[in-house]
């Protein structure tokens, strides 16, 4: 059975992510329990957060349902989709990927789902379409939130049916592939707007999929920067080795809005503008107003209750710093163990203490 028609028939009791039902997949299982510590396909970092991510894209590879990613420009959603399609079953097929934002509107269906020669002025030959060519494999459809809605109502139909209807045609043909499709805004919000309609929402968000951004994933921001630099500095041809302690320090707290993307640029930015064997903070040239220090440093202070008054009486940021500056000392200095204990990222530490000491410079320390 194919994938569209096999998510299509299922009965309604049956799992989406029943890995058991498929003895050939035992051995894929098995990898579940495998750490991942430097990366998978393609993706770089060993934080627990991404080892999340990789358990969770080989789990949902194997079921035939419709994924849903979510997450911001730049995090990496392609690369999961790229994994989920290696690790399925139709692997052997072809991907096929599709970026809704960069065809014009008035391509798109054509593109999508073929035309017939004569269908439209400039039709000279017949298309078959990119729904058409991932046929035994996988198509998708990054930044689905920009299908224009009536577009969005025919391939709507083209789920339900598994079939398409080529621009300018009198029949349709028929198409079994796996659906993922991506963005990086707010499904639930377009729904709510109307901007995106509510019965392609459901079919399509049977498996949600978030990828983190670069800020939650900790340490594996230097693992990239250090990778992204010695290829980088190789093919510009100059001798930068390492990174500053302090330009680590600035990439670990630095808020990262473009992601990876934007780590990239800095870094090769830095590399082309300077010379050494050690890239420093200062050569990073990262704007103030996108880390914690810059946030911070603007906002209006509050004022500082007093203690003695009563332990209680005192702002949440105070109270949150106590916990947080208990359990690191608890860990004997150790961050890294600290966020492990408080589940949150250590570069969300290392935020936090610089926003404290930025916004409340006078406030005494918690010990």
């Amino acid at each position: 059975m194919t994938a569209l028609k096999a998510h299509h028939q299922a009965a309604p009791a049956a799992s989406a992510l029943n890995l058991a039902a498929d003895s050939s997949i035992i051995p894929r299982v098995r990898e579940l329990s495998v750490p991942r510590r430097h990366g998978f396909e393609g993706f770089i970092g060993g934080s627990s957060t991404m080892q999340t991510l990789y358990r969770t894209l080989i789990q949902v590879a194997h079921s035939d349902a419709p994924i849903f990613i979510t997450g911001e420009s730049g995090s990496g959603k392609e690369l999961c989709a790229t994994a989920i399609h290696r690790h399925s079953p139709v692997r052997d097929g072809p991907f096929i990927a599709v970026n809704c934002a960069a065809i014009p509107a008035e391509l798109l269906e054509s593109q999508l789902f073929g035309h017939v020669r004569g269908a439209f002025t400039g039709a000279v030959s017949a298309q078959q379409g990119l729904a058409v060519a991932a046929d035994g494999g996988t198509l998708f459809l990054d930044e689905i939130a920009e299908l224009p809605l009536p577009l969005q109502s025919k391939l709507l139909r083209f789920l339900q049916t598994g079939q398409v209807m080529p621009v300018g045609a009198t029949r349709t043909t028929e198409v079994n592939c796996r659906i993922v499709c991506a963005t990086h805004q707010d499904p639930r919000q377009l729904v709510d707007t109307h901007r995106f309609r509510e019965d392609l929402f459901y079919r399509l968000h049977v498996i949600p999929l978030k990828v983190p951004p670069l800020r939650e994933r900790g340490k594996d921001i230097l693992e990239i920067a250090n990778g992204l630099l010695t290829r980088m500095a190789s093919h510009e041809g100059k001798h930068f080795t390492h990174l500053s302690s302090c330009a680590e320090q600035q990439l670990l707290t630095h808020d990262w809005p473009g992601n990876v993307r934007e780590l990239e640029n800095t870094l090769r930015r830095a590399i082309i503008l300077n010379e050494g064997e050690v890239l420093t903070a200062a050569m990073l040239d990262l704007p103030a107003n996108h880390s914690a220090v810059g946030r911070h440093v603007t906002a209006t202070r509050s004022p500082i209750l007093s203690e003695s008054d009563d332990p209680w009486l005192r702002p949440l940021w105070m109270v949150e710093r106590d916990a947080i500056e208990t359990v690191i000392e608890a860990c004997e200095g150790s961050i890294p163990r600290a966020a492990a204990i408080l589940e949150i990222a250590p570069s969300t530490i290392y935020r936090k203490r610089l926003s404290w000491l930025a916004q409340h410079p006078e406030a005494p320390t918690a010990h």
